[in-house]
């Protein structure tokens, strides 16, 4: 049995940015996009004339390197040009505006695009896709007065980190006085708490129309609220906005323990830390403003989910990296990028714990995969490769804590965007 991340898709997204897999007769850096082969769109999109197609791709561009201001000064800019001459950029530019601002804190930007958007548009649009805007609405509308997301205090912390039942990373935190565990979730998309640490925490909750979809497929109804102050050693996070919901949904029933887990530092506060690194002993070490990471994995954002750029087997691959894993998996797609391995798989039924219960399935055994992150190369034996879902998807499965641990430590650097497996050698 595996435990995933808890939380890993957020609730009422707007469309995906891209198709899953290329179009057909995209023009070349549509297409280089579309397979997210960043560096050849780099190389396109220099080679485009000054003007709003250009300006919607490297909004595109800067956003999944998460070079968030700079996406929020440009794509504004063009995003009404295109919509006036009817381009096919205009909806691309939208959705990565849309998710700029959300990913930024930047909630009554996102109210206001929303609102604008669906006055212009909603007419030409089905009606999954107006609903969908219109419950992020509803959730952009009860956190539109909140200032952004920020960083404040120490440059440097370091915090002590441990294993829990299910052999993912907790650190205990201390929120409007009471102590407890967090899960260091970078699979995540938001931080999340249980009802019953809100209450603990005195932390005001609100209803939204939102819901949360984890990787077993389970759907909860979910509200929110924000933590104004969330210590991290003596680092400040500030206006940090976390999904509440029901304990049960929290509880984990696995072989060697029931677990109840009270509370997640996903991904966008971890982010804020810029540049942390968990090493073998539990070692939690933060340093927001020390050199950036120069080695390493390419990391990118794949809207409120970091992935990796990899070689599987020494073929290019893209991967999310989940240190709220306890295992690593595969999705469908990688039985389709690497059926010639199938000789090799043997079948079983599965199990996944995650967010809401737990799913039951047939799955496929990888006996050997061999990941290379940067200059890195680590093995794990016997990942489960799900064998139901798109088949095209670029994103090919998920790496978790036996990945990211085999080399005793693991770095992520959100301003270099670069992930590295083990420690730094100096050139």
């Amino acid at each position: 049995m595996v435990v995933h991340a808890i939380l890993s898709v957020a609730a009422a997204a707007a469309a995906p940015l891209n198709a899953s897999s290329p179009a057909e007769n995209l023009v070349p850096v549509d297409a280089a996009l579309a397979r997210w082969d960043m560096a050849e769109a780099r190389m396109l999109a220099q080679a485009m004339p000054e003007g709003a197609e250009r300006c919607a791709v490297e909004g595109v561009i800067a956003n999944r390197d998460n070079r968030l201001d700079m996406a929020a000064r440009s794509l504004p800019r063009c995003l009404k040009t295109l919509e006036r001459t009817r381009s096919p950029h205009a909806q691309q530019a939208f959705e990565t505006l849309l998710d700029t601002y959300r990913r930024r804190g930047a909630y009554r930007k996102e109210y206001a695009l929303i609102v604008r958007w669906l006055d212009a548009h909603s007419g030409q649009m089905d009606s999954d896709a107006v609903a969908d805007l219109r419950d992020e609405l509803g959730m952009a509308a009860v956190l539109r007065n909140l200032p952004g997301p920020k960083a404040t205090g120490s440059r440097t912390a370091t915090l002590r980190s441990y294993r829990n039942v299910l052999g993912t990373q907790n650190v205990d935190l201390t929120v409007g006085g009471i102590t407890l565990p967090w899960n260091i979730d970078t699979g995540a998309n938001y931080a999340v708490v249980s009802e019953g640490a809100a209450r603990r925490m005195h932390l005001a909750v609100r209803d939204t129309p939102s819901h949360v979809v984890g990787l077993t497929g389970h759907s909860v109804p979910t509200r929110i609220a924000v933590i104004d102050r969330l210590p991290v050693g003596g680092i400040i996070l500030r206006h940090t906005v976390a999904v509440v919901v029901q304990d049960a949904t929290l509880r984990i029933r696995a072989p060697q323990a029931d677990y109840q887990i009270e509370a997640i530092l996903g991904c966008p506060a971890l982010a804020q830390l810029g540049r942390f690194r968990i090493d073998a002993d539990g070692t939690f070490a933060i340093d927001r403003a020390g050199p950036l990471l120069r080695s390493g994995a390419t990391l990118y954002m794949k809207q409120l989910t970091p992935v990796a750029e990899v070689e599987i087997a020494g073929r290019k691959s893209l991967v999310s990296i989940d240190t709220g894993a306890n295992r690593s998996s595969l999705h469908a797609s990688y039985t389709n990028r690497f059926a010639d391995r199938a000789r090799l798989w043997s079948r079983k039924r599965y199990t996944t714990l995650g967010l809401g219960g737990g799913t039951e399935g047939d799955v496929a055994i990888e006996p050997l995969l061999m990941i290379t992150a940067g200059a890195t190369t680590v093995i794990e034996q016997d990942v489960a490769v799900t064998l139901k879902g798109d088949t095209t998807a670029l994103v090919l499965g998920n790496l978790g804590q036996p990945a990211l641990t085999t080399k005793g430590s693991y770095t992520f650097d959100f301003r270099a965007m670069r992930l590295l497996l083990g420690r730094e050698v100096s050139n």
